[in-house]
Formats: structure tokens, sequence, C-alpha cells
């Protein structure tokens, strides 16, 4: 067997450098989601963190480029003090994720992927949004404790989605009577007015592209993100940094959007992306004065009938915390945790101490805030 080694790449150009390599360890994985491909995480950087270090460590097999294990880093602060080393993700997308070839020696190409996160400027790794359950997680946070490293991992949430195991119709015969009462009534009351249709576009051009996410993020302004002050229009970089993602995603025929219409209106939409045989439905919105109708899930009704009887998609994931209305069309979940990760040497070791001793009064915190 060829031997492997470590590399570490220290900018946006050597990561767009090793895309070809990257994003053919990306497909091979079990990591489905589109946005951690090479140039994804490279217009993530560009937005997101231009000028802040980037660490992307990488486990190459023999001297042919092929890669192994592959994690994308960046320098965060907590608190503005502490430099940690966080992943490629933020509020506003998933870039970072831990790749790993499931054919290879897992334990093996993990431990040398923790030699190059022992060689890392950053005494402490605060990874949030980790699919904490999978089993490439777990075999690295096994591999950093064997080596006497701290890792501390925090429940967050629980995301749904639904894996497609037959005919469709199946699928809905599980779903609640309430549920499928809903729909109907919701639908008959609609088209009183005008009729309902649906569009799962699939195909843009790039002007195209810009044109669709105004129309779609102005819906999402008018509710309550827009009230709140968290909607996309009024966040010029978050705006850009999607359009930029899009087109992308559009080149390379992954990029969907589903529009649920009342007449010539669009009244709800689900912005997602297609990777590793799941749809990934990343933004949803609807208009909010039709939110006595349930918009959202006369949507979502067409979409999974639309996907599931296409035989080209696995399931639909959800991304975001599992809510009531998710958990309804759920078939299954996984959890999502933070990890804390503490280096063996002196710093790493007095901010753990540090982090064990704070977190607890800072959940407290938080619990009693809701309280009051």
């Amino acid at each position: 067997m060829p031997s492997l080694q470590a590399r570490q790449l220290e900018s946006i150009d050597r990561l767009r450098g090793a895309a070809e390599p990257w994003d053919d360890l990306w497909r091979r994985s079990p990591v489905t989601i589109p946005t951690v491909r090479a140039e994804l995480i490279a217009v993530w950087l560009e937005h997101f963190a231009p000028a802040t270090p980037f660490r992307a460590l990488v486990v190459e097999q023999g001297d042919a480029g092929r890669l192994v294990a592959a994690i994308p880093l960046v320098q965060k602060r907590l608190g503005r003090m502490i430099r940690c080393g966080g992943l490629t993700s933020n509020y506003w997308s998933p870039n970072g994720e831990l790749l790993l070839d499931p054919e290879a020696d897992r334990t093996t190409a993990l431990d040398i992927l923790a030699d190059g996160m022992e060689r890392l400027p950053w005494p402490l790794l605060w990874f949030d949004m980790v699919p904490s359950d999978s089993p490439h997680w777990r075999t690295m946070v096994a591999v950093l404790r064997r080596r006497g490293m701290r890792v501390d991992i925090h429940h967050r949430w629980h995301v749904g989605r639904i894996v497609f195991s037959g005919d469709v119709e199946a699928y809905f015969a599980s779903r609640s009577k309430n549920l499928r009462r809903s729909l109907q009534k919701d639908a008959r009351r609609l088209e009183q007015d005008a009729p309902i249709q649906f569009h799962l576009e699939d195909h843009f051009s790039p002007d195209a592209v810009e044109a669709r996410l105004r129309e779609l993020f102005a819906i999402e302004d008018r509710g309550w993100k827009g009230e709140a002050g968290g909607s996309v229009l009024q966040h010029p970089l978050a705006f850009e940094f999607y359009r930029r993602q899009a087109l992308q995603l559009a080149e390379w025929g992954d990029l969907r959007v589903a529009r649920l219409m009342h007449g010539e209106r669009t009244i709800a939409f689900d912005l997602g992306w297609l990777g590793g045989g799941f749809y990934h439905s990343y933004k949803v919105g609807y208009d909010p004065e039709y939110r006595e109708f349930g918009p959202g899930h006369l949507l979502r009704e067409r979409l999974v009938r639309t996907l599931g009887q296409g035989g080209d998609v696995r399931g639909i994931d959800f991304q975001g915390p599992k809510t009531e209305a998710l958990a309804a069309w759920s078939t299954e979940e996984y959890p999502i945790a933070r990890l804390v990760i503490a280096q063996r040497r002196a710093a790493g070791r007095v901010l753990w101490i540090a982090y064990r001793g704070l977190a607890p009064l800072v959940r407290l915190a938080r619990w009693a805030k809701r309280l009051w």
C-alpha cells in the first residue's frame, strides 16, 4: 500500500490548485453536502475570512496526489481574545467538514491528520456544526483522545431528513393524519381564488441566478427574518456570497429552486443543492400574507413527490435544527454538536481548564435567561 503523508495548504490559491483531488475525495467520502468542495470553500474564505490565517490539512497517498483525508480550518476568535482554529463555516453557510476516504485505513489516515493538527498554531480547536455521530467523526474523536488530546462534545440540535425507501405514496401514507388532512384543506382553500402551481428549476443562466435569488430573498425579507434584521438582503456581503455560491452550483448542475405559485405570485420557496444523491434544503421562506394556508408545507409536499418519483435522489436533508414542522416530514435524524479540542501543549491545557470551568456557567446563565 502506498505511504501516506500529511501536507498543509496555507492559502486560497493553494486550495484552488488542489481542487481536483479535493473534490475527488469529497465524491468518495460519505459527506454529501456540496458546499465543502474546494471552490466553494474558497468563495467562503474570500467573503468571510479574506485576511485570516487559513490551513487546510490533507493526507496524500503516494506520489499521485490522491487524497484520503482532509479538513479546512480558519482562525477564529472566542470572546474577541482567544485565537482558535475552526471549520470554514458560519451562520450563513456550512462550508467546512472532515473528508475521509471510506476505503482507506481510517485510523491510520486520521492519525496522520492529527499529526498535522498538533502542528497548527492554535492551542484550541473549536468546531461548530459537526455531525458528531457519523463514523468519520467518531473515529476522529477516538484518534484524538488516544493521543492524549482533550475533546468535549456538546450536543446542539438534531437535523431531520427523509430517506426514500420505496414508493413515495407509501411515504405519505406513513405521515400523520393531521398533516395529510391539513395539506388537503389548505390546498382547497387556496385554490378557491387562484390555481396552485409548483415549479422545480434546475437550469439557470448567470443572469437568471441573481434575479431569482433577489426574488426569493425579498420574500424572506418580508417575514420574521426581515423584522429581526437577519434577512440576506439586509446584509450585502451575504447576498454577494450567495450569488457566487449559487452561480458555481448552477454551473455544476447542482442548484435547485422550488417555488409554490398562487396564480402568478410566488408564495413559498425552497433553495437547495444536490450532492451525494441527496437534496439539501438550505434556504426556505414563505410570503407572510399567506401564513394561514401553510405554504411551506404545501410546497414541501410537492417537492417530496417530485424528488421521490424522480428516482435519482435518495432523500432530502433539511440541514437546520429539526423543528416540529420538519419533524412531521422526517423519517430519521442525526445530531449536530460542537467539538472543542485542546492541544497537548501547555497553552492547550490551560485553555481546556478554563473552558471546562466556564462552559457550565455560561450554559447555566443562558438557561436562567430563558426562565426570566
